[in-house]
């Protein structure tokens, strides 16, 4: 699937539900461009949405919040027995459907597979390399900490950030939602510093 048409069908997918399958074959879709990301230091995490409820899975590694309405996204860590992480399959990604009363509900095939899906691969001592099915060229490490809570580590320019969060500013459009940036909330592990990357994205 050309990447422009697959930006569509994954902003499609997590907002508006039969949208997807449509975005997915349309060949009328606007362009998109993700520009030059922009950072903002900050000695607290920056709340986007006071009023949008935050996830209190176990082991969860980030969440995903969106504009248009309640539902969240988490990425969680899967673990064995003895607290290692589960090689064969380290980490889940399912929704909290908060619009209705915050039920658990696993990705739709196209979700996981075109969008919201994560792979992974062994990276020695532990540790997982991992990438998600819309964006495989940016690639972040799943490990557990030193405080033996699970993490993903991103890089941030020249800086190796904890994901905290993220939330995408989205509207609603006639046919598809249109994305106006993305924001990745985290902190810097060697400052302890919060550091928000806005990913602006033209549509």
């Amino acid at each position: 699937m050309p990447t422009r048409r697959l930006l569509v069908a994954t902003a499609a997918s997590a907002i508006l539900p039969g949208v997807a399958a449509r975005a997915q074959t349309d060949d009328r879709l606007p362009p998109i461009a993700v520009r030059r990301s922009e950072f903002t230091v900050s000695r607290q995490t920056i709340v986007a949405r006071p009023d949008l409820p935050v996830p209190d899975d176990p082991d969860t590694l980030f969440y995903v919040q969106q504009a248009i309405d309640r539902n969240i996204l988490v990425y969680a860590a899967r673990r064995r027995p003895d607290g290692a992480l589960d090689a064969a399959r380290p980490v889940e990604v399912f929704w909290r459907r908060f619009n209705e009363d915050g039920r658990r509900r696993d990705l739709s095939f196209f979700e996981r597979v075109f969008a919201f899906g994560i792979s992974a691969e062994p990276a020695g001592q532990g540790r997982f390399r991992a990438t998600l099915a819309a964006y495989r060229e940016r690639e972040a490490t799943v490990d557990i900490g030193e405080d033996g809570k699970a993490r993903a580590l991103l890089r941030m320019g020249t800086r190796t950030v904890r994901v905290v969060y993220v939330y995408a500013n989205v509207e609603r459009g006639r046919f598809i939602p249109k994305v106006h940036h993305v924001d990745i909330h985290g902190i810097d592990l060697a400052s302890g510093e919060a550091i928000r990357e806005r990913v602006p994205i033209s549509m």
